[in-house]
């Protein structure tokens, strides 16, 4: 990888803020729980409910204004405050950095009771979405607070695929391993286990170039006994609710929303 390229991964991952067009200044707030930085917006509802948004960008960019949108878009009209969780990546921080600021957030997070039991969920999507599956898994082995419902879009589940191509992806994978095997269920949770999760609500695109990996999913929670309710956007592409326009954004985002009402026990909202 040049210095150029470093150095515009770097630039990519410090932590950003919604634009005022997205978020009035008065609903956002950084906290630092555990020295991992957190964005919130609308923090008062999380009295109600949290929605806790794990990122993508190929486990080595930060977030997106798409990402900032969506957020705020789900939040509002699920009726829950929404909290963005600046994880660190590499190359400065490959695996288990980003899986350790997660849990240590959450922990926070539960311990200032803006987590509480059975009323708040883990969102991700793409490499986000991927390292959201590791974190319920985790939690899940752990014995500690799993979140009610694991929100996935798009999910990077299975680095094993990538990790020897040559390719953004496969370089992706490798700065993200570091020296660890990419087949380790932390890295590649779709290898994991799948039988202990919360209810998940996964989608995706047809044509997402990741498309495989949240069939295998979707086919691997069903065939442990778990809960899964799984949309496939035909015609859409990668993160269908988070980057697609019109109607077929739309109805991404729709179903995302009814099921974390659904899950939360929540009303309709505007």
């Amino acid at each position: 990888m040049s210095i150029v390229s470093t150095l515009r991964i770097l630039a990519s991952q410090r932590p950003s803020l919604p634009s005022r067009a997205i978020a009035a200044p008065a609903r956002v707030e950084r906290r630092r729980p555990r020295h991992v930085p957190v964005t919130w917006i609308d923090a008062p509802l999380a009295a109600t409910a949290t929605i806790v948004h794990l990122h993508g960008g190929g486990y080595v960019r930060g977030e997106s204004p798409n990402h900032w949108g969506w957020v705020e878009e789900v939040g509002r009209r699920s009726g829950a405050a929404t909290a963005m969780v600046h994880y660190r990546m590499p190359p400065r921080h490959p695996f288990p950095a980003a899986i350790e600021d997660v849990l240590h957030a959450l922990d926070a997070m539960a311990e200032e009771s803006l987590l509480r039991p059975g009323r708040w969920v883990l969102s991700g999507d793409s490499a986000g979405g991927g390292l959201a599956l590791a974190v319920a898994q985790t939690l899940a082995h752990s014995g500690g607070d799993i979140p009610a419902l694991l929100l996935l879009e798009s999910p990077w589940a299975d680095l094993t695929v990538q990790v020897d191509e040559e390719s953004d992806h496969g370089t992706a994978a490798r700065l993200y391993a570091g020296t660890v095997p990419a087949d380790n269920p932390r890295i590649s949770p779709l290898l994991g286990d799948l039988g202990t999760l919360p209810p998940v609500h996964l989608v995706t695109g047809s044509q997402d170039p990741f498309v495989t990996d949240s069939r295998r999913l979707h086919e691997g929670i069903a065939a442990a006994g778990g809960e899964v309710e799984y949309l496939e956007v035909a015609g859409a592409g990668h993160d269908p609710a988070v980057l697609a326009s019109g109607p077929t954004g739309q109805a991404a985002r729709r179903s995302q929303i009814e099921a974390v009402r659904a899950g939360l026990g929540l009303r309709a909202s505007v």
